[in-house]
């Protein structure tokens, strides 16, 4: 059984040895992306150390990233998976989630990145899909720190 993720090889903006980095075409918070696996796992107990260790240091660059270009001043990370159970077939594969949170409104590509709940949790029903331009403008922004 193949999960959808390993089924579809769409290419990262960033990548590291275990992790892949996409942005989400869903900009309601300003430089949100997920973060897969690049082996098949379906829990994150099944990672291996070397795992943990490359995922906590894209963690640390992706934050500081966010940071310098951005002005993000909290992350939101989660690894839920709750929509892979919600098949009949789960084919969960293990990921992660994170929303960068602003305190202050954020201009950038022509648009307004206002965090209204800035220190509250996030509201996953908000959404606010970019073109393809301002995804790539955003992508190339965090690029500039992440190298």
């Amino acid at each position: 059984m193949v999960c959808d993720f390993c089924s579809k090889k769409k290419k990262p903006f960033f990548e590291t040895k275990h992790w892949r980095v996409f942005l989400s075409g869903d900009q309601s918070y300003l430089g949100r992306i997920f973060i897969f696996l690049n082996r098949h796992a379906e829990s994150i107990s099944e990672l291996t150390k070397e795992e943990w260790i490359d995922l906590l240091e894209m963690m640390k660059k992706f934050e500081s990233a966010a940071l310098k270009a951005f002005g993000a001043r909290l992350f939101n990370w989660s690894c839920l998976m709750n929509n892979a159970f919600q098949e009949k077939n789960p084919k969960p594969h293990v990921h992660w989630h994170c929303r960068p949170r602003y305190d202050e409104q954020v201009e950038f590509a022509g648009l307004t990145f206002i965090d209204s709940e800035f220190g509250h949790h996030y509201i996953r029903e908000r959404k606010r899909e970019v073109s393809k331009e301002v995804v790539t403008a955003i992508q190339n922004e965090l690029l500039r720190y992440l190298k």
